[in-house]
């Protein structure tokens, strides 16, 4: 087969660049952003990078509160496959320049919610930010990889039953193209933008995953949407909310209700330190329970140049865009979209159903978040399956079969009810806001029933796209109805996961 490239990589997030900095410098990559080079989600993380690395710690006490957080619903092998590569993948950021924070002539360690002990390698509060810019420049040296920015991937392309490439648009021309390779790599990110209040970027329009499901690639667990309990109980801004990191309870900060009682000892043995689907589902009820649409999270009881020290961004934003002095007062906080536990169906090393495509990041599901993903485990999980999807690709070694991967099943429901009751026009403010309420972290049946009557509605309406903005919105509400699908099918409450009727 003719090609343009070797590898073609759509997605320009950490797995997507840490993919193209571990291939051969002979390999000719090609990597496509939706936006700049320098806008994905993986840039706004603020937290950190989980591995363990101190003497305290070791891979068994990271698979077991792993799988913990994940609610017995992770492949374990998946889990010991990429937790074993922690200590690798940091040693190799800080070869293309990372500055992790030091302590004492080694990385400063950070906990957060589920963890059991300190294992968070992190740049202050602004981890992401620091990686990406230390990829980014070592990018620019690559010869042999072309950015190519403003261009969106719209479908896979297939020949003799596998991957060949993609349908590209010229986002400045709104002229389509296609691009041949070798390897094909989805590497997008998630579908946050499907709700109103999410702390993902305007470009995560879940694009990859439907992509996939057009091409009858297998998904699975696209119903454990993970809430990050804090938010920032702000308007938000382009499109996204600000987040509050994990790591701010992680080093003592505690949560109280509109009555001021510190409220997680209720709820939990681990108080504020609990998985984020338990934390989060905690302050949804408590803000039931009372006037005010948000909780407080007060850090304040430590020093202020601690405070000050180890969380730069969020003190200067938070004193900045709502003159909140954290070293002195609560911050507001509520549940937020934040990430997507499901997605692509894949095996460690970024293999799908689909020979010769992979999936990489937020866009794929290795099997190691489960039900709910445990903090700081997804940067991590970009590193580490890049890197071996790297090897796999350097060494050749295409798909066997797809029994290697897990079973998965292709949920549906019938839905036929609600016909008197539904919006014809279809707007994107319109499904978000339906899905913030039909798709939020408490659901029921009833509005799950409605959830996929109107989203087939509105698919089953929707014009021929031509512009970015309509490939978008083909993309939004194909993950909305995947994402109502797969809820409505769980008859268990687990995880990221909460039907009242179950």
């Amino acid at each position: 087969m003719q090609t343009d490239c070797d590898v073609l990589i759509a997605g320009n997030g950490l797995a997507a660049l840490t993919l193209a900095l571990s291939l051969p410098e002979s390999f000719r990559i090609v990597i496509l952003c939706k936006n700049r080079l320098d806008d994905t989600a993986s840039r706004h993380a603020q937290g950190g990078i989980a591995a363990a690395w101190s003497g305290e710690d070791d891979i068994e006490k990271h698979v077991a509160d792993t799988l913990e957080a994940g609610a017995g619903l992770c492949d374990e092998a998946a889990v010991r496959a990429i937790l074993s590569q922690g200590k690798p993948a940091i040693e190799w950021l800080l070869a293309q320049g990372v500055a992790f924070d030091q302590n004492n002539n080694d990385l400063h360690l950070t906990r957060e919610g589920g963890h059991t002990c300190r294992r968070i390698a992190h740049v202050a509060d602004y981890t992401g930010e620091a990686v990406m810019q230390s990829l980014i420049a070592q990018i620019r040296r690559r010869p042999n990889v072309r950015v190519c920015e403003r261009q969106m991937a719209l479908d896979i392309q297939t020949e003799s039953g596998a991957a060949c490439g993609l349908t590209v648009l010229d986002c400045r021309t709104q002229e389509t193209y296609r691009i041949r390779a070798r390897h094909t790599v989805l590497a997008g990110g998630g579908l946050g933008q499907i709700y109103a209040a999410t702390t993902t970027p305007p470009e995560c329009t879940g694009d990859a995953i439907a992509m996939a499901i057009r091409a009858g690639c297998a998904v699975e667990n696209l119903e454990f949407i993970q809430f990050h309990p804090t938010g920032l109980a702000r308007p938000s801004e382009n499109g996204r909310t600000f987040l509050i990191s994990e790591a701010v309870r992680g080093e003592g900060g505690i949560l109280t209700n509109q009555s001021g009682e510190r409220f997680m000892p209720h709820y939990d043995r681990r108080a504020e330190l609990a998985p984020r689907d338990i934390v989060a589902r905690a302050i949804a009820a408590e803000i039931a329970k009372q006037t005010q649409d948000f909780v407080s999270l007060n850090i304040s009881h430590q020093p202020a140049e601690f405070v000050r020290q180890h969380f730069p961004s969020i003190y200067r934003h938070c004193l900045s865009q709502c003159g909140l002095d954290i070293t002195r007062q609560a911050i507001p906080v509520r549940p937020v979209q934040h990430y997507t536990c499901g997605g692509i169906q894949t095996d460690p090393c970024g293999r799908t159903s689909l020979p010769q495509l992979y999936a990489l990041g937020e866009t794929a599901c290795t099997g190691l978040h489960g039900a709910n993903r445990l903090a700081s485990n997804s940067l991590l999980e970009c590193v580490v399956t890049a890197r071996l999807a790297a090897q796999t690709i350097a060494d050749g070694q295409a798909f066997q079969a797809k029994t290697s991967l897990r079973p998965s099943e292709s949920p549906s429901a019938e839905a036929g009810i609600f016909s008197d009751d539904l919006q014809n026009t279809f707007s994107r403010p319109a499904l978000q806001a339906f899905n913030q309420r039909h798709l939020g972290i408490l659901r029921n049946d009833t509005g799950l029933h409605r959830a996929i009557t109107q989203l087939r509605l509105w698919k089953q309406n929707q014009a021929e796209p031509h512009t970015a903005s309509e490939y978008e919105n083909r993309n939004l509400l194909e993950c909305s109805l995947a994402v109502a699908q797969a809820a409505y099918a769980r008859r268990q409450n687990i995880g990221a996961h909460f039907n009242s009727d179950c």
